[in-house]
């Protein structure tokens, strides 16, 4: 398989981050979640399994993480705040995270 065609695939399952809700009662949580493995950040779980599968035949390699960031939304809150807070928090994660996760 040529590199364009892998930079394709990623590119069509690329959506960053995926985003849940989850909701019990009067509990609620917003949670933004992706997959980060060997220079890739990929949200869609066959895109993973995939190139997991590839780079286990071509580079000998299978490591990788999910990235999970989770907040609570209170009950006087708006969906919108959790949003806030969640990407305010990305923004000073995320560059840190390549010190864990190798490329």
């Amino acid at each position: 398989m040529h590199v364009s065609l892998i930079l394709l695939l990623t590119v069509l399952v690329w959506t960053f981050p995926a985003e849940s809700v989850l909701w019990r009662g009067e509990d609620k949580q917003l949670v933004y979640f992706w997959f980060q493995q060997r220079g890739r950040v990929l949200t869609n779980e066959y895109a993973v399994k995939w190139f997991l599968f590839w780079d286990a035949l071509t580079r000998n390699r299978t490591d990788g993480a999910l990235v999970r960031l989770t907040t609570a939304v209170q009950p006087w809150e708006d969906w919108q705040d959790g949003d806030r807070r969640l990407r305010e928090f990305a923004a000073l994660a995320v560059p840190e995270l390549g010190r864990f996760i190798p490329d």
